[in-house]
């Protein structure tokens, strides 16, 4: 069975929990590297993991000609400057959310990778959850009418000051918006099955930083509105509500559920067999590389993704309703 050969650039703490434990069991990828920009934490990682090598630089990882694809997982600032020189070596590339920090960037990195044969993909892993499949299999069969309201949210408490001076820092594309805010933004994108043209928030600016620390407020699609918030300074949630012109689906972990995930049809629970999202994430990325097929989200849709958040991050600062940029066609 052919695999497709990764490269992890940045040893983060996520990489470390999330991404290399589920590339490591994905069944068509093989984990060949880790490259840090400090070598003594990239052989940390090797010899955790057991891989088969490791880089002090992330360029000497996509030198290597026996890595086809790279999973980025550094800080958000980062993530366009490395998916542009990824695409320059010919590297396929999942990167984690945010897919950047501006639409600007998004746009560059679109066009890159229009002009190569690299394949582009956001890591939103909550969309391959075998509950929101069956979630959206649901709305299509009409258990809950049209969708007329989506109400999402992502909150957390952020203690650690180290870690609170890297999702705050604006040069490393620090906020709520853009580190969590992007979940309740895309499955408001996904359950409408549309594009938002207006935005309307509010939300409390830090007044060292100037980032957004929280934000509430909504977005309107054709069909309907719906209603997000997203912050660093309230209670663990991470639930989501679809609610129809005769029903409702309620999920009360909609981004990290358990290894059993529940969601709620019109009240009722569903409980779903255990599985790995981020395993499944990768195995979809893996072969449609190998297979040379369609991606379910190509990099035009991380593109509409940044001018959703962009348009929201606008109206905080400017606490006025701020349109959307439209689709280009």
């Amino acid at each position: 069975m052919s695999k497709l050969r990764w490269g992890v650039l940045g040893c983060s703490s996520f990489a470390r929990r999330r991404g290399i434990p589920a590339l490591l069991t994905t069944p068509s990828a093989k984990l060949v590297a880790v490259a840090s920009r400090s070598k003594e934490k990239a052989e940390k990682f090797r010899s955790e993991f057991g891989l088969a090598r490791c880089y002090g630089s992330y360029e000497e990882l996509l030198d290597d000609p026996d890595i086809d694809a790279i999973h980025i997982t550094t800080v958000n600032g980062l993530h366009a400057e490395w998916m542009l020189k990824s695409i320059e070596k010919g590297k396929h590339v999942l990167c984690e959310k945010p897919f950047t920090t501006s639409v600007e960037q998004a746009e560059k990195v679109a066009a890159a990778a229009e002009g190569s044969k690299t394949k582009i993909m956001e890591g939103l892993v909550w969309r391959f959850h075998p509950q929101h499949k069956q979630a959206l299999k649901a709305i299509e069969q009409g258990e809950i009418g049209d969708v007329r309201l989506v109400r999402a949210a992502f909150t957390f408490q952020l203690q650690d000051p180290a870690v609170a001076a890297i999702r705050l820092h604006p040069e490393l594309g620090g906020g709520a918006m853009l580190d969590i805010g992007c979940y309740p933004v895309s499955s408001s994108r996904f359950y409408f099955g549309s594009e938002p043209s207006l935005v309307n928030v509010r939300g409390y600016v830090h007044a060292e930083y100037g980032v957004d620390v929280h934000m509430a407020g909504s977005m309107e699609f054709p069909g309907g509105v719906s209603l997000i918030d997203c912050g660093f300074d309230a209670p663990f949630r991470t639930d989501l509500e679809i609610v129809g012109s005769t029903g409702r689906i309620y999920f009360p972990k909609a981004w990290q559920p358990p290894q059993e995930a529940t969601l709620y049809l019109n009240d009722e629970p569903i409980v779903l067999p255990a599985t790995n999202q981020y395993v499944l994430m990768f195995e979809h990325f893996s072969t449609a590389i190998l297979q040379g097929s369609s991606l379910d989200w190509e990099v035009t849709d991380a593109v509409l993704q940044m001018k959703a958040i962009e348009a929201i991050i606008h109206s905080i600062h400017s606490r006025q309703p701020e349109t959307v940029q439209k689709r280009q066609s």
